[in-house]
This record gives C-alpha cells, sequence and structure tokens, in this order.
C-alpha cells in the first residue's frame, strides 16, 4: 500500500487532522492508499509567540493541550524555533513508519511539506523520493537562513490547493511557495472556500485523480467518482 504522510496545521495535531481531513483520507484509503498523521513535537502554550500571518488561525479557539507546531517564528530573532528539532523528529518517523510516497500538508504542515520536497533526501538518505505534495494554504519561509531549501526550484510534482476567501495564509503568500516550485512540476487548484481542507465532489476529484496520476507510470486514467462518493453523505467541509 502507498503510504501518504499527512501534516498538520499550526495548533492542531495529528488526531485532529485525521478529523478534519476525513473525508480526503477515507478517498484515498479506497484507492489503495495508507494516511499517516504524526503530530508536531513542539508543545505550544502562549498564543502571542505565533507567526502573524497565522494568529488568525487560533483566535477564539485559544492553545489547549492538543495544540502543537512544527516551529514557532521569533519575531525578534528571525527564526523558526523548532524547525531542527522537527526535522530529527521527522526523520525518525519516516524512518520508522516510511517509506511514503507522498505528502499532503496544511498551512504550516504545508509549508513543511513543501520543505520536505527538498531536504527529505538530505534528512534520510536511504528512502526514496516523495512522488508528490498536495499544499493546502501553504506557504514559503522568507527567511534568508531558509532559502537555500527553495533553491534550486522544487521539482516534486505539486498540487497547491488555495482557498478563496482565505482570511489566514494569503493568495500573495500561497504564491511565494507556488513561484518556489518548477514550472512544469506544479498544479493550482482553487476552492471557493476559506482555510481548510476541502471536502467537496469537486475538490476531492481534482486532488483524487491528480495524486493517482502522480504515482502511475502512465498517467492517463482518472479515478472512477463511484469509487469514493459514497463517503460525502456523512462527511461535511469544515476547518
Amino acid at each position: 500500500m502507498n503510504k501518504v504522510l499527512f501534516l498538520h496545521g499550526y495548533t492542531q495535531s495529528g488526531t485532529l487532522f485525521s478529523k478534519k481531513s476525513a473525508a480526503l483520507r477515507k478517498a484515498l484509503i479506497k484507492l489503495g492508499f495508507s494516511a499517516h498523521y504524526p503530530t508536531a513535537p513542539i508543545k505550544l502554550s502562549v498564543p502571542d509567540s505565533a507567526d502573524p500571518e497565522e494568529r488568525a488561525e487560533i483566535q477564539g479557539q485559544g492553545i489547549d493541550e492538543d495544540s502543537f507546531g512544527w516551529w514557532v517564528l521569533d519575531n525578534e530573532k528571525q527564526d523558526y524555533v523548532g524547525l531542527d528539532k522537527t526535522f530529527a523528529y521527522l526523520a525518525d518517523y519516516v524512518r520508522t513508519e516510511g517509506p511514503f510516497v507522498g505528502v499532503v500538508g496544511f498551512s504550516q504542515g504545508a509549508a513543511l511539506a513543501g520543505m520536505l520536497c527538498s531536504q527529505l533526501s538530505t534528512l534520510v538518505p536511504e528512502t526514496p523520493a516523495l512522488k508528490f505534495a498536495v499544499l493546502y494554504s501553504g506557504f514559503k519561509s522568507k527567511l534568508p537562513q531558509h532559502q537555500y531549501m527553495y533553491t534550486p526550484r522544487l521539482t516534486t510534482p505539486t498540487l497547491h490547493v488555495l482557498g478563496s476567501v482565505d482570511t489566514v495564509v494569503s493568495e500573495e503568500r500561497s504564491r511565494w511557495l507556488i513561484d518556489a516550485c518548477a514550472d512544469d512540476s506544479r498544479t493550482v487548484f482553487t476552492h471557493p472556500g476559506g482555510h481548510f481542507v476541502p471536502s467537496s465532489k469537486d475538490a476531492l476529484t481534482v486532488v483524487c485523480n491528480w495524486v493517482v496520476n502522480a504515482v502511475r507510470e502512465d498517467k492517463k486514467q482518472d479515478v472512477e467518482e463511484d469509487d469514493w462518493e459514497d463517503e460525502f453523505d456523512s462527511i461535511g467541509g469544515g476547518m
């Protein structure tokens, strides 16, 4: 079975992201994939330490016992605090649970997934290269010390899923990550929603077809919607 790594957003956990991406997870399982949800190693406790552009993501919900992050932005030092710890943690996770054929990331998890497209072979030399990355509301680090991860541009096939009314990660910020990917390896899909993993039939058809073709050698056969459309009736959209 093809294993897929799912990376949650800031203030989430693997368990929570599994619930919020249930429609996609179940659709991919029906297509022969398995979903794996690690929880970030950094426990969050101070909302004000969040990336200012991600702060809206935690408004009204605060920080609870299930809130984790892959890093915390230190505005004074201009650094992603904890990123090295995250890389070490994921390297161990890939060795134990992998190899993974692809990665799905949301928000901060999508930013991390973009980094893994270039860094996984360095972190875990013995693992095969990723065949795809699905990036929901992703963004690129603008810090100078991180630009080596985008140079040269990413060649892993990437599907960038943007929400047309996303008020947490702006389209401009997502475009920085899109521009960091090679022209012939990137695909962009915009859904009419906000900052969440969409579970509409249209969105899942696009994502599932793209993923299946990313791992197929002939890349010619689309997914039959009947293979997984019965999952929709009981699973709605959501953040």
